[in-house]
């Protein structure tokens, strides 16, 4: 072959492979993420709802427009050099996603970096499942960061861009902060009774209505004990949150049919009693509370409309309303609530997620405590309304 020709092709492959090598390293360098203030951003702060990104880019990034995945708000803040400065704002506080994508979009260019969601709401579901100690324990170990990042706590917005570290240790330093009040915040309602579910009424002393009553009429296809209070009512009583805490499950679709799914056949396992039980409930609504435990509120009417799985109650809150206790006898007109507390078994071994059926078949309050017991003891879990 030509030698002429052979240095001309290499000449060409040569020349290319360096267009394309410069092509590649000059639309990297086009806009890159120069700085995030920090990886997370929490949805229920309305400081830390916020982050800061600086892109370095060779293009004017002014009227660059910016997109993700939940609801956005956008300020640029100052051009340094070929740095841009960005703040973006989360504004969607029912944003479902734990990780969102963010679009800085020019021309037919675009730019992604990803933040961390962070909600109370998960945060309350992960730490109320801890034990106090455990609690105590993670709150010495933020309270340690916490004095090491103190340094960088005096927070000038307008430091230059050469104080990348001081930024981020800054950002850390409050993130660390909130965590550490959130912790303390479980610790401290901890420290508080429950409230009375049913306004204005205290706990019963009737033998009947009381923890581990006979029910000899059920025996058959359930337990045959009463698992807890009932506080006699009026229909449509309103009923509020013994604690705060979080929803984890609503039944609203009850009726009377659904007692006929009821197993009444020979050797029903311990399963198939839960089972039963929950189907006596009717209608129901189940809250994690700070201290721990579950509570089930049951024989209820109208479960309010903005109160949905997931969703943060508060203490004395209404919720929802009274209907009839579940007997199978469509005659029966006991107006009532009955409200089982369940405490979690299972201290720092924890296996989430917990099933339905694993959460009924937790011991509740005085289990098996006699009823003299009950009666003097239950106003140490319970607020007594005046």
């Amino acid at each position: 072959m030509n030698k002429k020709l052979i240095s001309f092709w290499i000449l060409i492959v040569s020349f290319f492979g360096i267009w394309f090598w410069y092509s590649l390293v000059f639309a990297w360098n086009l806009w890159e993420i120069e700085f995030r203030l920090s990886n997370n951003l929490f949805i229920d702060s309305l400081n830390l709802n916020k982050n800061r990104v600086i892109i370095k880019s060779r293009e004017n990034l002014e009227n660059v427009v910016i997109s993700w995945d939940c609801g956005i708000n956008w300020k640029f803040i100052q051009k340094w050099w070929n740095s841009y400065i960005f703040d973006v704002f989360l504004l969607d506080k029912k944003c479902e996603k734990s990780k969102i994508n963010v679009f800085f979009k020019k021309d037919d260019l675009v730019l992604q970096t990803s933040f961390n969601i962070t909600k109370n709401t998960d945060l309350y579901l992960k730490y109320i499942d801890y034990s106090s100690d455990k609690l105590n324990s993670y709150l010495y170990s933020l309270e340690q960061a916490i004095n090491w990042l103190k340094l960088y706590s005096s927070y000038n917005k307008n430091l230059h861009l050469d104080k990348y570290d001081y930024l981020s240790k800054n950002r850390n330093l409050s993130e660390l902060q909130y965590m550490h009040n959130f912790i303390v915040d479980i610790l401290e309602k901890r420290e508080q009774k429950y409230f009375i579910p049913v306004k204005w009424s205290n706990l019963t002393t009737v033998s009947s209505k009381l923890p581990n009553a006979a029910r000899p009429y059920r025996a058959d296809y359930t337990d045959w004990v009463h698992e807890w209070w009932d506080f006699d009512t009026d229909f449509w009583e309103t009923v509020v949150s013994i604690d705060y805490g979080v929803v984890i499950r609503i039944v609203d679709n009850f009726v009377f049919s659904d007692l006929d799914k009821i197993k009444k056949w020979s050797d029903l396992s311990k399963n198939d009693k839960i089972k039963n039980l929950d189907i006596l409930r009717g209608n129901q609504i189940w809250v994690k509370t700070m201290k721990w435990d579950i509570a089930f509120y049951s024989h209820l009417d109208k479960v309010y409309s903005n109160i949905k799985v997931w969703d943060m109650v508060f203490r004395w809150q209404a919720l929802w309303t009274i209907w009839i206790s579940w007997v199978p006898d469509k005659n029966y007109k006991d107006y009532h609530l009955h409200i089982e507390l369940r405490k979690n078994p299972y201290n720092d071994n924890r296996k989430l997620p917990y099933s339905i059926d694993e959460y009924m078949s937790w011991d509740w309050y005085f289990k098996w405590e006699n009823e003299k017991h009950i009666v003097e003891n239950q106003y140490n879990i319970f607020q007594k309304n005046d």
